[in-house]
């Protein structure tokens, strides 16, 4: 009688795929298509396919959350010897050291590796193919950096943003040779303009000044929880050069590059704002400020030379009254208080001193067009000095690629790129310094006219009820604090420039202004 011979049980095998990157998933089929290679070499062989793993990671990376996977199930199921099916050996590794790191870690549990693209074999030769295979996956890989570093350096040097957006930008894809280019996200743009013009003109005292306006704004985008706005992302958005139309990337030795989007704020803004960071504000306005207390913050002791804080106090019979006061503990007016009238009634009789006479009044708006008109004629002849050398600038430049084209030598090679950096970064600052100087086309009357009404009775601003408006007043009349002094009251504070030009009329014989006006000579 004839024996049935036993049943063969079928060889299980895994798959792993992988792809670099999730756009590689999103816009094409490299996982799928992958899976599917696999399967059919595992159904012409009789392989049973037990598990599929995938990574979407580059294939010089060793540490992989896929591989570690494999690896572990390779070892549960060390008694079956499975096979581990690759599409092909890039697919495994693009390094020589990763290749063999993971080829050992498979062969160590039983399991051994196979493709439908390639054979794996022991012998010396076999294993040298391989490796060899791997490390021209290796070159491709490396020179496929160098070309995507080429081509973001280019991108850059022609004044493109290549890295991820600011906020405030998106980037838009249009046709060649424009390719994707930073635009504005409204009204996230015009919110963020506001606040670093504001804070370069004053109207924001503080990076929490900004912080506070942005917080305010629900279309702004906040950073934590979504309720607000941190503080080191102020500090990124106040110092961000893209922001004024210009990029730098010295590790990328590319120098300041007039950049191709539309700026927020001029060049001359971010210069300011990045002076503003180095000083100290003179006035700040305070989340605990109330419209009660309008010179909180802006009063200092003349004991300590701190600032004076404020306070409600009660009677007896249940009535408040308004106080300021020193709170300082080393001070020797600590505690002593002085009624909010008085104080501010004396505030405002220096302010209204402040107001100058018609007949002064007149004569600095006359002194002030003359200003105007000097420095339009001087703004010009300087644009135009500027515009000269940036000619000569692109000249030099011509010249020095010329002869870097022709050098032979390495060392000399390398010197001339530096010069052209060199003078591309001034070439930038140049065409800044033009933006900077460029004279306002409108006239004196339409540009002065609010100034001048102001500079006429800044009383008449304090007088209304907005507490916004009176701090608004503060720091455009007075360059520091005002002292307070118990016995003395208020000390003669120093005003800021236009009013300090203002009393100076009042004090000179006006007959004996020179005729090249009261502006210094510069010649």
């Amino acid at each position: 009688m004839k024996e049935k011979s036993p049943s063969v049980a079928q060889q299980k095998c895994v798959v792993y795929v992988r792809v670099s990157s999730a756009k590689q998933v999103n816009e094409g089929s490299g996982l799928s298509s992958q899976e599917q290679s696999c399967r059919g070499y595992a159904l012409e062989n009789g392989y049973t396919v037990a598990e599929v793993f995938s990574d979407i990671v580059s294939g010089t990376v060793g540490e992989r959350a896929g591989t570690k996977e494999l690896v572990r199930y390779l070892k549960k199921h060390r008694s079956e010897n499975l096979v581990v099916i690759v599409d092909d050996i890039d697919r495994f590794a693009r390094d020589v050291s990763v290749y063999s790191d993971l080829y050992k870690q498979i062969v160590a549990v039983g399991a051994r590796l196979e493709s439908p693209k390639f054979k794996v074999a022991e012998d010396a030769h076999s294993v040298f193919e391989l490796k060899l295979r791997v490390l021209l996956g290796e070159l491709e890989v490396g020179k496929n950096k160098e070309r995507s570093q080429s081509r973001v350096i280019a991108r850059l040097e022609t004044g493109y943003w290549t890295f991820a957006a600011p906020v405030g930008y998106k980037y838009e894809r249009r046709g060649r040779p424009e390719g994707k280019v930073l635009v504005r996200i409204e009204p996230v743009a015009t919110i963020l303009a506001e606040a670093l013009n504001g804070f370069a003109t004053g109207r924001f005292q503080s990076q929490s000044e900004v912080k506070r306006f942005l917080d305010s704004k629900s279309e702004f985008p906040k950073d934590y929880r979504g309720v607000e706005v941190r503080f080191d992302r102020v500090r990124q958005l106040l110092t961000n050069l893209l922001y004024a139309g210009y990029l730098e990337r010295p590790e990328r030795n590319i120098p300041l590059t007039k950049a191709r989007h539309e700026p927020l704020i001029t060049y001359a803004t971010y210069l300011i704002i990045q002076d503003r960071l180095k000083s100290s504000a003179v006035s700040p306005a305070r989340k605990d400020i109330d419209i009660e207390f309008p010179l909180r913050g802006f009063v200092t002791c003349s004991g300590c030379g701190r600032k004076l804080t404020s306070c409600w106090s009660k009677s007896g019979s249940g009535r408040r009254y308004p106080y300021y006061l020193c709170q300082y503990r080393s001070c020797s007016q600590k505690g002593k208080s002085v009624s909010r009238d008085k104080l501010e009634g004396q505030f405002e009789t220096l302010l209204r001193s402040v107001k100058p006479d018609a007949a002064t009044l007149e004569i600095a708006e006359k002194v002030f067009r003359d200003a105007w008109t000097k420095r339009g004629a001087w703004a010009k002849g300087e644009i135009a000095r500027l515009r000269q050398r940036i000619a000569q600038i692109e000249k030099e430049s011509s010249n020095v690629l010329l002869r870097a084209a022709q050098t032979q030598s390495d060392i000399l090679a390398a010197a001339y790129e530096a010069k052209v950096t060199e003078l591309q970064s001034e070439k930038a600052k140049t065409e800044a310094e033009i933006g900077m100087m460029s004279f306002p086309e409108r006239s004196f009357d339409e540009m002065f006219e609010l100034a001048m009404q102001f500079l006429s009775n800044p009383y008449k601003i304090w007088e209304k009820e907005s507490c916004t408006l009176k701090r608004i007043v503060l720091r455009l009349v007075f360059a520091s604090p005002v002292e307070f002094d118990r016995k003395e009251g208020l000390r003669t504070p120093e005003t800021t420039l236009p009013f300090k030009a203002i009393e100076y009329l009042k004090s000179v014989d006006l007959k004996m202004v020179p005729p090249h006006g009261l502006e210094p000579r510069t010649y």
